[in-house]
């Protein structure tokens, strides 16, 4: 298994548990401090983390969108309700 693929189950993982469907949404960076410290410290496993949630974005099993805050502008992220069957399978097919 990729090193991307991995880490896209380790999100999903982490939203699902958290029960963050639809019009429910969680900042991003709340999800970045969860995963391994290896992807939040290193240039690669930055990259890595961009790279999977572009690709979960495009597949439509997240959605993405600002939300304005106390401080400014965070970005929120939710899974998609219509795609919780593929979400699913996703984790069935190990």
């Amino acid at each position: 298994m990729t090193e991307s693929k991995k880490l896209i189950k380790l999100i999903l993982n982490k939203l699902i548990r958290a029960n963050i469907w639809g019009g429910k949404h969680i900042p991003l960076h709340y999800i970045k401090n969860g995963i391994p410290e290896y992807f939040r410290n290193s240039n690669h496993g930055r990259k890595e983390f961009e790279k999977a949630i572009k690709q979960m974005i495009n597949n439509n099993w997240i959605l993405m969108g600002k939300k304005k805050t106390g401080k400014g502008v965070d970005y929120h992220i939710s899974l998609n309700p219509s795609k919780a069957s593929e979400i699913r399978k996703l984790f069935e097919e190990d």
